[in-house]
């Protein structure tokens, strides 16, 4: 790797961190945002689907977007947006500010994170080789980071719009010296040229499809633990509040281990393998989580999820991004936006069958979530297509 390459890297890096961070410290500050509006459980709870809501958008005009900018200017405007709507978010005066907030950050960030993982397959495609596992796990620390910032914010006294225009203005120097070193794309089939292919151009090929799936397959996994882990420890399994709090700690920190580690397992066992591997081990942690009557023991069955789960949307990520047909611009919108969908969707219906059937019998949907990823990992025995790493053009 040339220090272009690697600065480039780096700065890829510092962008999927600081995504990570800024998430983190604002949910870490909700019940602080709470208490500021003197809101209820419901419009909080309006507030993060209006976040979700705000990431579908972002996706939703991506494409039209990226007709006018390349991925590196995409990701430094939208960038830049997050942060100021983060720190403005602090403002929120009612309820309606409040969710309006939340919607505006949610859009910046759906934008920034395709822009991101655009310029991370691009790394991809010019090295020939396996990153998006650890720009990810850069992500998920980042969101480690930021939930200590808020804690510690908290701890201090200080209002949410002081502590996120503190975290906005250290990131953005971060973003500063990033955003001079991000990949440019500059051959046609990286700016999604159709190379003699225009028929195809409104088309999604059926496999990034099935990646889509599988990516709502996996937030729907991690959605499930992220929202309910703490209740099912809590009110099923009878741990204390302060240890059902560790359910999704458990679950974090296993994921960004695990996806540390991704990209040299992937290199090692190759996509089948590790998705195979990967998902029956998060199997395993469900069964170990609903079935265990013990806490300690639903936490390490938390871990082995997360562990387990972490290396799935990076796979199909740049799985999808490596191939000819399309570009990969399009490629990490489609499954984005049908991963987030999920996420969206699939955890607020584990809460309406729990109140039909009981939170225990609702947590079976991700685990068949989950039997998906398991029945789909062969379609990934093959390799995938090294045509277009030599079509490449060098980078300077």
């Amino acid at each position: 790797m040339d220090r272009a390459h690697r600065s480039a890297r780096w700065a890829i890096v510092v962008f999927f961190c600081s995504l990570g961070m800024g998430y983190g410290v604002l949910t870490a500050r909700i019940p602080a945002l709470q208490e500021q509006i003197r809101a209820n459980e419901g419009v909080v709870g309006m507030a993060v689907f209006s976040l979700g809501l705000g990431c579908l958008a972002g996706f939703a005009v991506t494409p039209f977007l990226q007709r006018i900018c390349l991925s590196h200017t995409l990701l430094r405007i939208s960038g830049l947006c997050f942060l100021c709507f983060l720190a403005l978010s602090g403002l929120a005066w009612n309820p309606v500010s409040f969710c309006a907030a939340f919607a505006l950050v949610g859009v910046a960030f759906g934008l920034a994170e395709m822009a991101a993982n655009t310029q991370g397959i691009l790394l991809e495609r010019r090295l020939r080789g396996n990153y998006l596992s650890g720009l990810h796990a850069s992500y998920s620390i980042g969101g480690l980071g930021g939930s200590v910032l808020g804690a510690l914010s908290s701890a201090a006294g200080y209002a949410p719009f002081l502590a996120f225009c503190i975290v906005s203005i250290i990131l953005f120097g971060g973003w500063v010296w990033a955003g001079r070193r991000l990949l440019v794309e500059k051959t046609a089939c990286e700016k999604g040229a159709s190379e003699g292919k225009s028929r195809e151009q409104g088309r999604i090929p059926g496999i990034v499809i099935v990646c889509g799936i599988l990516a709502l397959a996996a937030f729907a996994v991690e959605g499930s633990c992220g929202e309910w882990s703490a209740l099912l420890l809590y009110t099923v399994k009878g741990a204390e509040e302060s240890a059902a709090a560790l359910g999704f700690g458990a679950f974090s920190i296993a994921i960004a281990a695990s996806r540390l580690l991704g990209d040299a397992l992937r290199r090692r066992w190759g996509d089948f393998a590790l998705l195979a591997g990967g998902s029956l081990l998060a199997l395993c942690g469900q069964a170990v989580v609903l079935l265990a009557p013990w806490p300690l023991v639903c936490l390490c069955g938390y871990a082995l999820t997360g562990a387990g789960i972490a290396p799935v949307m990076p796979t199909l990520l740049s799985r999808a991004g490596s191939r000819t047909d399309i570009s990969p611009q399009r490629a990490t919108t489609a499954i984005s936006a049908m991963g987030y969908s999920g996420l969206l969707v699939i955890p607020p219906s584990i809460g309406w069958l729990a109140a039909l059937f009981g939170l225990r019998t609702a947590l079976l949907l991700p685990v068949c979530f989950t039997c998906l990823l398991v029945i789909c990992s062969p379609l990934f025995r093959a390799a995938p297509s090294a045509s277009l790493a030599r079509k490449e053009e060098p980078a300077n």
